[in-house]
């Protein structure tokens, strides 16, 4: 699975400062620590304050420590501009939808630059309640990337879930638009975490178990906390019993490393 660090968001106050007073020091450990812990892409997010200068400063100070893509998390498509020069495409970007906004702005950016793309069945009426208001969204989607000759195999697609507090079906609705999307395209997926279990207590269990039905469903990248062994180990573990781990091999690693945590 294709693990993206979820750490550098403007979002959380302890980065926000950091990047509000440049902060090196700690964009620069944060980033290091959760490419050590597992890390293959770094989710970059500075929408919070000067998003575009934000934007280069923090990928300057990543570029410096580690060597991984940056998953270029914006609606704003100069912020966008600019984290791809900076990495000279070395990047994702999060996001695209059916939104008018966003196929106007976003869209054209990641065509010229061919690089992979995160795609949300979402579209100017909000998040579809159903398994096929989210297919038809995609079926739009995938319309307009093969008419611009976009390789689909750059596409990760995220059937948005919804808080499982509010219906208890959202965590069903997204398994099966996941199990929908493979059969119809074949197409990758992903998924951030945290909105499943909001409003709940305990949040880290439900995410964890969460993550694990997704992979059990195909879901091929996350969008979470690296630093967090437990979630590292569902994900270790879950690989090794759906045979995605042969000779157990990256689970015995991780065991070698104390990275398993019960």
């Amino acid at each position: 699975m294709l693990i993206i660090g979820e750490k550098l968001n403007s979002s959380i106050p302890k980065v926000r400062e950091a990047i509000h007073n440049k902060d090196k020091a700690f964009i620069q450990d944060l980033a290091l620590k959760q490419v050590q812990a597992g890390a293959d892409y770094l989710d970059v997010n500075t929408a919070l304050e000067d998003e575009v200068n934000d934007m280069e400063w923090v990928i300057k100070a990543i570029k410096e420590v580690v060597d991984v893509p940056i998953c270029i998390d914006s609606t704003n498509p100069e912020a966008v501009k600019k984290a791809l020069e900076l990495t000279e495409g070395k990047a994702m970007i999060n996001s695209i939808n059916m939104e008018s906004a966003r196929i106007r702005d976003i869209l054209p950016i990641v065509i010229d630059s061919g690089c992979p793309v995160i795609a949300l069945t979402i579209d100017d009426n909000g998040i579809p309640k159903t398994v096929e208001d989210r297919m038809r969204i995609l079926d739009r989607m995938v319309e307009i990337l093969q008419k611009h000759n976009y390789d689909l195999d750059k596409v990760y697609v995220d059937p948005l879930v919804l808080p499982v507090a509010t219906d208890t079906n959202n965590a069903l609705i997204f398994f099966e638009s996941l199990t929908q999307i493979k059969e119809k395209y074949g197409l990758k997926t992903v998924s951030g975490l945290s909105n499943v279990s909001h409003s709940l207590p305990k949040r880290r269990i439900i995410n964890r178990h969460f993550l694990t039905v997704c992979i059990s469903r195909g879901m091929d990248a996350a969008i979470l906390d690296p630093l967090d062994k437990k979630i590292i180990t569902a994900i270790l573990t879950t690989e090794l019993l759906m045979g995605k781990d042969r000779f157990a091999r990256k689970y015995l690693k991780a065991h070698r490393e104390g990275i398993l945590e019960e």
